[in-house]
C-alpha cells in the first residue's frame, strides 16, 4: 500500500499527524479491547471499524500520487466497505428506536420465565 513514511528530504511530521497517528492506534487499541469481550456490543465494535477505515483512506488519499493500481484498487474496496457498514449501522439504530418506540407503546410485552419450586 502506498506508504506514508517519510523520506530523508522531507520535512519532519507535523503535531496534527502525530495525533492522527495516536489516535488511530488508541481506536485500533479499544477495537481490539471490543473483540475480547465476551458480550460483543456490534455498534461500538462498527463504529472504531468505522474510524479505522476512515482514516486508511484519508492516508491513502494523501499519498495517492504515490500509489500503485494495486493501492487504488484496496482504496476503493476500503470505501465500499465503509459504506456498507454504516447503512449497517444506520439500519440498526432504526430497528433498535422502532423496538424502544414499540416498548414504550406497550407493544412489546416482558415475557418472565416461570421458576419451578
Amino acid at each position: 500500500m502506498c506508504n506514508p513514511q517519510q523520506t530523508p528530504t522531507q520535512e519532519p511530521q507535523q503535531p496534527m499527524q502525530q495525533n492522527a497517528a495516536a489516535s488511530t492506534a488508541y481506536a485500533l487499541y479499544l477495537h481490539r479491547e471490543e473483540l475480547r469481550r465476551r458480550k460483543l456490543h456490534s455498534v461500538r465494535s462498527s463504529a472504531t471499524k468505522i474510524q479505522l477505515t476512515n482514516e486508511l483512506i484519508a492516508r491513502t488519499k494523501q499519498n495517492i500520487r504515490e500509489c500503485s493500481d494495486e493501492d487504488l484498487e484496496i482504496l476503493a474496496r476500503e470505501t465500499i466497505f465503509k459504506k456498507s457498514l454504516q447503512r449497517h449501522l444506520h439500519y440498526r439504530r432504526m430497528q433498535l428506536q422502532a423496538w424502544m418506540l414499540a416498548k414504550k407503546q406497550g407493544k412489546i410485552v416482558k415475557v418472565e420465565a416461570k421458576r419451578s419450586i
